[in-house]
């Protein structure tokens, strides 16, 4: 007997249906926590030096796998090539501006900011302070990619997903 599968279950985006589950944003700031603790403990690093590798390392990871690479983070996972033209923030939430999860990832390098803040000096705060814009200004909408106007009224990045598709049917 088949398995009959949900409406819901085909449109959903598996390369970012993982940031819907329960407890996500609590193993993303434990995995944040744990990586401090790794840096300062293990390498002995002192306090603020290790905030800071954290927030210029997650910075820098965060920034290529959201803002830069396209297309599926899942290499395993046939999606027919449909989200090849977007980044990995694109299709959070399926590219809605403001969601919780966009919030929240919005909201980690700022709080990383504030942790170093408290833990460094001035001018490893200039440093922090430029690690945190250059991961901090691509999530704002304003600065987001391809915001072209497509038939059938759809508008934004995430409606690229359905162009291919469109320019395939007029052929």
């Amino acid at each position: 007997m088949k398995r009959s599968t949900s409406w819901n279950q085909l449109m959903t985006n598996q390369n970012v249906a993982w940031m819907d589950e329960r407890g996500t944003w609590l193993f993303y700031l434990g995995m944040l926590l744990l990586t401090r603790y790794s840096v300062g403990v293990t390498m002995g690093v002192p306090n603020g030096a290790a905030w800071t590798v954290v927030l210029i390392g997650h910075s820098i990871v965060t920034g290529y796998l959201f803002h830069l690479k396209t297309g599926s983070l899942l290499t395993w996972e046939d999606d027919g090539g449909k989200y090849d033209r977007l980044t990995y923030w694109e299709q959070i939430d399926g590219g809605r501006e403001y969601s919780h999860n966009k919030k929240f990832l919005t909201v980690v390098p700022l709080m990383l900011l504030f942790l170093v803040y408290e833990a460094t000096e001035t001018r490893m705060f200039a440093i922090n302070f430029f690690f945190t814009l250059i991961i901090t200004l691509p999530k704002l909408p304003v600065f987001g990619a391809k915001k072209k106007k497509h038939r059938r009224g759809q508008s934004g990045s995430y409606a690229l997903l359905f162009k291919k598709d469109e320019d395939e049917e007029d052929e």
